[in-house]
Formats: C-alpha cells, structure tokens, sequence
C-alpha cells in the first residue's frame, strides 16, 4: 500500500437537564422491508456464463425463509438485473433503491437462472422484529430535527429499573435491528443483556430511521438522534436515569462527549477513538497504515505532503475537489485517489468530515461530568493510544480520579484476536475470532461505575 486510496480509515458545552417536554415519538415508525438473501459481486466470467457481455447485476447467495426474495422465488445462483424497474448493476443499487420502497409494497423483479431471463412480482416483506431471548424487547421512536429515529432496547426480564448501556456504534451504513447475534456489536452487548438496559440507534435513514441517504448525513444531525434518544431513554420505566452510561466505538467515541455534556449520564466509555483534529489524525493515522502495508519512505513522505493540502483544501476551507484541482491542478491525482467520486471520503459524506473537523473533540471532554473509560486495543491500526491515555488526563485535569485508560490485551478495532498492528491490517475484512477481553474491561468498570450511580 503506497498511496492513500487504498487506506483504511475510521470506520469522531453546558450541562443540560432533562427537559420531558423536548421528547417527540412523532406517529409509529414503518418497519423497512427486508430482502432476506446475501448479494454477492457479480463476476464477468458468470456474468458471460448467464449470457450477459458486462458483469452488470447482483448475484444471489443464501435465501432466508418468509421474507422478499423467498416471494419472489430467488434461489442461489441467481442474477438479479431489475428491482422495481430500475438496473441493478451493483449491490450498492439495490440498498439505493430499497431505501424508497415500504414493507408491504407490491414490487417486480427481474432475474437470471441459467440463461432464461425471468421476472416475478410480491409484496415487499417487513423486517423481522428483534426475538426475546432471556431478555424482553421494546421498539420506539424518538423525533430528532424533524425525522423519526429508530429505538429498540432490551432489558432483563426481573422488575425494573435497570442500570443501562447506551450503544453509540462507528462510522458506516449499517443498521443496528436485529438480533445480537446478526447485528453490530451484538457480540458485545449480548453478555449484558441479562444484567442491564440495553439501547441502540439506528442513525438517521438507516434501518427504519427517517432521514437522508448516508452520504448526505451530517455530523450534528447524527449527534441529535443520539441526544434525544437518550433523552427518551430516561423515561423508560425498565432504564434507571441515574445509572446509565454510553458506550461510544470509534466514531462513536466522538459523538460521545457532546452527547454527554448535553445530557448528564453516569458514565462513558469509549474504544478506538480520537480526540485529537480530525485533520491531525488522518495524517497521522494514513502514515501509519501506508507504512505498516509497505510504502516505501519517500512515496509516503510525497503521498502525506499532497494529503495534507488536499485535505486543508477541503475539510477546513470548504473547497470542492473540482474547485481544487481548477486551482491547484498539480494536485488532481490526489484529489481524484483520495475522492474518487467527488463526493465521499472513505464512503462518508465531505460534510460530516468538514462538521467533524471543526469540533473541538480535546474540548468536548472538559464538559463530561461522568466518570469516564478510555480503553484502546493493543493491536490498533486505526486509532492510537495517545488519543486514549489523553482522554483520561483530560478529564482527571479538570476532575481529579474519574478517568481510566486501559489498554485491552490482543485485541484490534473490531475487537478481534490478533497478533499486532500489521495483523490486524492484513485480516481486517476477513473475520477473526472476537476477543472477549474487552467485554471483561468493560464489565468491571460498569459494575464499579453504576452501582454507585
């Protein structure tokens, strides 16, 4: 890895009290359809076996019983080209055209078995609900700047209230519906399921949220969903108030301490996050991964030099890439292999890098009156420990003993087993077996946390 185009990047005030009056619920949420089947990229040489001349559709993996394409007939195999009239070239259509579709909406298919192209028409399932498992399930909904925001908890089945874990994920397009064992961080949360109040957002236009397509979402339009959830949070009679505390994962950590000073919790904790510039970090955090996939000195120096204006130019001026290379055409190539499409960086939307940039994420923290848990996996390659260790002397600057860092043992971003940096970098993507080590740091601090809360 020599260039920043092929990097991997993060997937980052006055107290508040609680006002009842600021909480909406708006009318009952939608559930999204569900396709229930795996899309898998479509090679040309299957494409040319189906009698395509382009590998132009998605092609069928695993199809799940009762939901969308089970209706539609689908099997493994198949190569879907149509949804609701529209090509499909890419998986990437598909979650494009599904966002403007309802459950229960009779939609038209085309497809390929073999050679035949084929067509099939039904109704659009609904998502299926979270199932109880030793714990019960509460969806809701919360209105957040005019939009609906998806809300489900779980909470232990003895009388209530509980001590409660509020669930702030990382950057990326991904709902968190479901059960734990098929969603983001349900290897993590699953084992507190039974102890404690569980929340989760989804952002806003994921799952069945309201909002903006995720290029488009901002970093406070996020930050609210998560504020006012939290807000609602505290009226549910299973979810003790005086006892919550967010768990904030990469860019949640960033969101975070704003949601915090905003709304007073009992703690926070965080992993594999920044408190440094948004700016800082990425030059930082690019030099590191070019370096760890190989780069020689000098092309990472070159490659760094260009980063670094490109990303003044856009994330702190304001500048679009287009006005940037009008401007400074000697930087075009890297401003076309760091934005390739003009509009996104690292698949997330140049607004919400440019509100991220200008967040003081160091100041954020002087304001959170909780008690607070840094926490960074020994074998990162995303985030460093500097960002960690600066968190709790920030915090313990302003409130002497309230702040830990802890580094968790052989673990990586995603909190999988792995060996080191490099590690990590090379499997990333691959899965790995998780490490339970960071449910066991997280787990003694929540009990020393919230029992005195």
């Amino acid at each position: 890895m020599t260039g920043p185009r092929s990097l991997i990047l993060l997937a980052a005030l006055a107290l508040a009290p609680l006002s009842f009056a600021q909480i909406e619920r708006g009318e009952p949420l939608l559930r999204r359809p569900a396709l229930g089947m795996q899309m898998r990229p479509l090679t040309l040489e299957t494409a040319q076996n189906a009698g395509l001349t382009e590998a132009k559709g998605v092609l069928i993996g695993t199809v799940s019983e009762g939901l969308s394409a089970q209706k539609w007939g689908l099997q493994t195999g198949d190569i879907l080209t149509k949804l609701a009239g529209e090509p499909v070239t890419a998986a990437a259509d598909v979650t494009r055209i599904l966002a403007t579709l309802k459950s229960g909406q009779e939609v038209a298919i085309e497809f390929i078995r073999g050679r035949d192209i084929r067509t099939a028409r039904a109704p659009l399932a609904p998502r299926p609900f979270m199932k109880a498992d030793g714990f019960r399930v509460h969806y809701d909904q919360v209105v957040s700047q005019g939009k609906r925001i998806r809300v489900i908890a779980t909470h232990p089945t003895a009388p209530g209230p509980h001590p409660t874990i509020f669930m702030i994920g990382g950057i990326g397009q991904y709902s968190i519906d479901g059960d734990y064992a098929t969603t983001a961080y349900g290897n993590v949360l699953a084992s507190f399921a039974d102890r404690y109040t569980i929340i989760r957002v989804d952002k806003p236009g994921q799952g069945d949220s309201e909002g903006p397509i995720y290029s488009e979402l901002g970093f406070g339009q996020e930050e609210d969903a998560y504020l006012q959830a939290l807000r609602m949070a505290k009226t549910f009679e299973f979810v003790d108030p005086q006892r919550i505390a967010i768990f904030g994962h990469s860019m949640g950590g960033c969101f975070g301490p704003f949601v915090a000073s905003q709304e007073k919790v009992a703690g926070l904790a965080v992993y594999g996050t920044l408190t440094k510039t948004w700016t800082e970090y990425l030059l930082e955090n690019s030099r590191r991964q070019m370096a760890l996939g190989g780069g020689a000195p000098g092309d990472v120096n070159n490659a760094l030099r260009d980063l670094a204006q490109v990303s003044h130019h856009v994330f702190i001026e304001g500048l679009s890439p287009q006005q940037i290379i009008e401007r400074r055409p000697e930087l075009a190539d890297a401003v076309r292999g760091n934005i390739p499409d003009g509009r996104t960086y690292s698949g997330v939307g140049l607004g919400f890098w440019r509100e991220l940039a200008a967040r003081n994420l160091s100041g954020a923290w002087l304001n959170v009156d909780a008690k607070v848990l840094a926490m960074w996996g020994e074998n990162e390659f995303i985030a460093t420990q500097w960002d960690h260790e600066e968190i709790a002397r920030i915090v313990n600057g302003v409130r002497p003993g309230t702040a830990e860092y802890k580094m968790v043992a052989g673990s990586d971003h995603g909190f999988f087993k792995t060996t080191s940096a490099l590690d990590s970098m090379t499997r990333w993507g691959q899965g790995a077996e998780f490490n339970p080590e960071v449910i066991r740091v997280l787990d003694e601090w929540l009990k020393r946390t919230l029992a005195g809360a």
